[in-house]
């Protein structure tokens, strides 16, 4: 009887966690996907539609063309992120005053609210009033339209998600870098190896599910990218930075068409689904790999 109280009385620990979940991940998941099967503009009442949203969907080049854009953001961001976390983080694993110093300032970006950080970027990056051009005039240089032009405007928002997401991932490879034995390294110094070869065969290595942890948290935070978009272009010039979350919801809360926005959202997730099962192929069949 003792033992079964105590079995019932985790469970009641359980119960706040698993309402949270339903009410913020799982019911609005179930939502999504009922309202994709339905025509609605808020105001009028919900019209059954069956598959034709999904039809439309299909049909719609400024749809698909923010697909494109948000793999083009993904794929632009998640290489620099990759490499700068892990530069970090092989420079910062020390336990000394320095180190741990430098760790705050580097992490402290992903604490900042996303407005706030998209909002001081697009002042920092302002053609006529951003910090930016002006130190850029004052060293001779011309100004740079960087949230203006097309392809500078891709590349200005990446900058800002490896800023936010760097000292974030630093911290996954600082953990995992400390949690790699001092015997390997020991060993392969006696057999004469260079601190590169140290870093090459034995680090990356032992890294492994680091890497894909990484790589993975990358990819998801930057395929859904929302809030910094919006803030700093608002999916401009044109539509050079329109990522498909920000498309679905200009369809949302600007068009007016939820049901429509809602089948662009279950394909978005459902283009996350294939992507997190493809990194997880990836890592079951470097673990074959390493075991055979």
């Amino acid at each position: 009887m003792i033992k079964r109280g105590i079995v019932e009385s985790r469970f009641v620990f359980v119960i706040p966690g698993f309402v949270f979940h339903f009410l913020f991940y799982l019911l609005p998941i179930i939502l999504m996907i009922i309202l994709g099967f339905f025509s609605w503009d808020i105001l009028s009442p919900m019209k059954f539609v069956g598959l034709k949203n999904f039809s439309d969907l299909m049909k719609d080049k400024w749809f698909w063309n923010s697909v494109v854009v948000s793999f083009k953001y993904t794929f632009l961001a998640v290489p620099i992120i990759f490499v700068i976390s892990l530069l970090l983080g092989v420079l910062l694993q020390e336990e000394d005053t320095f180190s741990k110093v430098m760790r705050v300032f580097f992490y402290w970006p992903y604490m900042i609210p996303m407005v706030a950080a998209g909002t001081m970027w697009k002042w920092l990056f302002s053609r006529n009033f951003g910090l930016v051009n002006h130190i850029l005039t004052r060293m001779g240089f011309q100004p740079v339209s960087w949230l203006d032009d097309p392809t500078l405007a891709l590349f200005t928002v990446v900058m800002v998600q490896v800023w936010v997401l760097a000292g974030f991932m630093m911290m996954l490879f600082i953990v995992g870098l400390q949690a790699i034995s001092e015997e390997f390294y020991e060993a392969a110094s006696i057999d004469g190896a260079t601190n590169f070869q140290k870093f090459w065969y034995i680090t990356l290595p032992l890294l492994r599910n680091t890497n894909i942890s990484v790589i993975t948290l990358s990819i998801a935070n930057c395929f859904r990218n929302f809030t910094i978009v919006y803030i700093m272009t608002t999916g401009g010039p044109g539509y050079a930075t329109t990522v498909a979350p920000l498309y679905v919801y200009q369809k949302a809360f600007t068009d007016f068409r939820i049901g429509y926005a809602s089948a662009g959202s279950l394909v978005v997730l459902l283009i996350t689904f294939v992507i997190a099962f493809a990194v997880r192929r990836v890592q079951e069949g470097g673990e074959m790999e390493g075991a055979v």
